[in-house]
């Protein structure tokens, strides 16, 4: 199973974001905020069908994202980045998964 997962998903972030998910498997993209754009392009040509990416790279992503919105493979997903963040992952994937499966599955304390 981890070799399917690999050979269809990859995460695209700084180094230390990635080790964890190349233990399991995951291929690791290198990238830093300056390049983190290029490298999205590039990866959108490529056979992934879904792209984790560094949250902390939505920024220089956004308008890239947006223009891809409608189906078209891969998927890019932002991961949690290390320390804190504006939270917009945990949002995304709460979104994500809502559409999915039409419930929403995050409890949040107030």
């Amino acid at each position: 199973m981890t070799e399917k997962v690999s050979s269809e998903a990859c995460i695209l972030g700084p180094k230390e974001l990635l080790e964890p998910f190349r233990a399991v498997g995951l291929k690791g993209i290198v990238a830093g905020k300056s390049d983190a754009l290029e490298r999205a392009k590039a990866l959108s040509q490529s056979d992934y069908k879904i792209v984790f990416y560094a949250e902390e790279f939505y920024p220089h992503l956004r308008e890239f994202l947006l223009k891809r919105q409608g189906g078209v493979f891969p998927t890019y997903i932002p991961i949690p980045s290390l320390g804190e963040g504006e939270r917009y992952a945990l949002e995304r994937l709460r979104e994500l998964i809502k559409k999915a499966i039409g419930v929403d599955v995050y409890w949040e304390q107030k």
